[in-house]
């Protein structure tokens, strides 16, 4: 042993000079008698043993590494360094409880964000070790916090994406806070007409737009109960919640209107299959769910759904995304308000290269109801656009999108001539501020612009709205 120690010294003194050492070292300390002896009649001080320490690493002779750290230890329990290569030595012996301990220890008297960086990495190591990969992602998120550089943050990045990607279980929350000119979705005129019927009307106060301001809030839950290298199956869970505060003005406009009038929320649960097609990367999905919503406090509808979809690459650049749904909604109050659904969407992604990525999709349905107000057909196209570099500290995304809404059956005291028709346009515009970051999470801005046509001017619409929220760089 001391021959091997003595020569890991050598290399690690020679290498010291090419900064092979992780961390500056300011003042030395003698080592201890103890450690002395277990040098072989060697006296180091610590920044010597701290390089013998790494170099025993680096060498693959984790037990002789773990017994330097403790030799460190034993001259100063309060030693970061110390602890972190006894953390990694246990870790890369395999022995994730201990080396989670050593990185606690680690985290707990580090002296600066390489050292706290580092600890943190050890600790999502250990427990992907032991694939609980899930509290491997917090502690990646928590390196995150104090990552010293770009290249570092990429690394660690990487190294959250492959952890998430092992996971049976995957969280995700979504949480926006928008003013907006029209949380109700109220007409922008007071007057109501019918286009080829002579009725004229005035419009109640809470249907004319209000203003004020809307928080939403997403949570989705997963589960993969199965997993292979071709197909996987999860549970899922995922719940909405949207609250309203209206201005001043809204208020005075309604008096008789509460915030909690436009409240709503939902929960669902459901099971997802996805199988990935012979070897040309195509990828067929299927789900099943069961859920719930409310309105105003009170239950709205149940309602259950099944879909497929399919991503087919064309290409190494080229996507085409397609998808098929049916929804059966049943109204808490009234069966006449039941609705079947037919829904589908096709869309193709590309990647310029530096330009950027593109996309464009058509989507559509059709709503079955005996209530003909709800009886409708759907049809309408999106367009994106994504830049492949930032704009300084700004990445940006745009859209666009067109709808036409066709209710062939509505009626406003008498049937509307040709049925009732609806064009929607919208714009958005999504600014993520890249340097603004914060264990891996960014501040996002959307700032969306929606108006509304139709032949009934109760419908005809005009929302301005600008939200911030925050998401995940990876």
């Amino acid at each position: 042993m001391g021959r091997r120690l003595g020569l890991i010294v050598a290399l690690g003194l020679a290498l010291a000079g090419q900064g092979v050492c992780a961390e500056p070292v300011g003042a030395t300390a003698a080592v201890s008698p103890e450690a002395a002896s277990a040098l072989g009649g060697m006296t180091l001080d610590a920044a010597q043993l701290r390089i013998a320490a790494l170099r025993a690493v680096q060498l693959g002779q984790f037990a002789l590494a773990a017994e330097l750290g403790r030799l460190l230890l034993r001259a100063d329990p309060a030693d970061p360094y110390g602890h972190f290569v006894v953390a990694q030595a246990e870790l890369r012996s395999g022995h994730a409880a201990e080396a989670r301990a050593a990185a606690r220890q680690a985290l707990r008297y580090a002296r600066s964000e390489v050292q706290r960086h580092e600890a943190a990495r050890v600790m999502a190591a250990a427990y992907a070790l032991d694939e609980r990969y899930f509290l491997s992602q917090i502690w990646m998120r928590r390196a995150l916090m104090d990552v010293p550089s770009e290249a570092l943050e990429q690394r660690a990045g990487r190294e959250y994406k492959a952890m998430r990607g092992l996971a049976r279980l995957n969280l995700s929350l979504e949480l926006t806070v928008a003013p907006s000119s029209n949380v109700n979705g109220g007409a922008s005129e007071q007057i109501s007409t019918v286009d080829g019927l002579p009725l004229v009307g005035i419009l109640s106060p809470s249907a004319q737009a209000l203003s004020g301001t809307e928080a939403r809030g997403a949570l989705s839950l997963g589960y993969a109960v199965q997993r292979s290298p071709v197909s996987e199956t999860s549970l899922r869970g995922y719940g909405t919640l949207r609250r309203v505060w209206l201005s001043d003005e809204a208020q005075e406009k309604a008096p008789e209107l509460e915030n909690s009038d436009f409240g709503s929320s939902s929960l669902e649960l459901g099971v997802e299959h996805r199988r990935r097609l012979g070897g040309a990367g195509a990828i067929l999905g299927a789900s099943a769910t069961l859920g719930r919503s409310w309105q105003g406090g009170t239950r709205s509808y149940d309602y259950r759904r099944g879909a497929l979809s399919l991503v087919q690459p064309l290409g190494m650049r080229t996507a085409l995304v397609g998808g098929l749904s049916w929804q059966r909604q049943v109204d808490a109050e009234r069966a006449m308000d039941d609705v079947d659904t037919l829904a589908y969407q096709l869309g193709v992604s590309h990647d310029l290269g530096a330009p950027g990525s593109v996309s464009m999709t058509l989507m559509g349905g059709a709503a079955e109801s005996e209530n003909g107000q709800i009886t409708r057909d759907t049809r309408g196209l999106r367009l994106g656009y994504e830049p492949a570099s930032a704009v300084g500290p700004l990445r940006l995304a745009f859209a666009l999108s067109a709808f036409e809404h066709r209710f062939p059956d509505y009626r406003v005291l008498f049937p509307v001539p040709g049925g009732r028709r609806d064009e929607v346009w919208r714009a958005g515009m999504e600014v993520t501020f890249e340097r603004l970051d914060y264990a891996g999470f960014v501040p996002v801005l959307d700032l969306n612009a929606e108006r509304s046509e139709s032949n009934v001017s109760r419908f005809e619409t005009e929302t301005l709205s600008v939200s911030l929220g925050f998401k995940s760089r990876f």
